[in-house]
């Protein structure tokens, strides 16, 4: 496969009232993001990074299948701000065809009744270029993307949010 000849990037802005304690989602965020342990739950294994270019901290991630590396992403924590409770990571998709970058930040705000959690994510990735080749044939497929990615993500806030607030 050659490399794709456009270069998108598609920008999703996701939200979900929590009713928890900050803290708690703060701590939910570091553990899944910073410490990588729902990773290693789900199989990956982590191995941190010891280099300059890791100024905050950073691993890499890589799960098998059937002895082959089936998913391989290097992350670099870009910000974290305990105060805010805010982490910023970039993470670079090793295992995909289509130089996949994503920049993602995740903040938990204090807000009445709980927190509200926002994810901002922009990823960036090459397409295959539209047959027709127009503006509008690009848009409509970031737009399919932003969908799939939007969907995603909605998923990952449904599933915190059932597992931090009170049943």
């Amino acid at each position: 496969m050659t490399k794709p000849a456009i270069f998108v990037t598609i920008v999703n802005h996701l939200a979900a009232d929590i009713a928890a304690e900050p803290d708690a989602v703060w701590a939910d965020i570091i553990d899944t993001f910073a410490e990588a342990r729902q990773w290693q739950a789900d199989g990956y294994v982590i191995e941190r990074i010891d280099e300059p270019a890791a100024v905050l901290s950073g691993y890499r991630m890589q799960l098998e299948q059937d002895g082959d590396a089936a998913d391989r992403r290097i992350v670099h924590i870009t910000e974290r701000d305990d105060t805010e409770r805010r982490l910023s990571l970039f993470v670079e998709f090793l295992s995909v065809p289509n130089d996949v970058l994503v920049y993602a930040t995740y903040h938990a705000r204090e807000a009445p009744g709980g927190v509200h959690y926002t994810i901002d994510c922009h990823t960036r990735m090459g397409i295959e270029p539209p047959a027709e080749g127009s503006r509008t044939a690009v848009a409509t497929a970031i737009d399919g993307l932003k969908s799939h990615f939007e969907a995603h993500l909605t998923g990952y806030l449904e599933r915190v949010k059932a597992r931090l607030e009170p049943a």
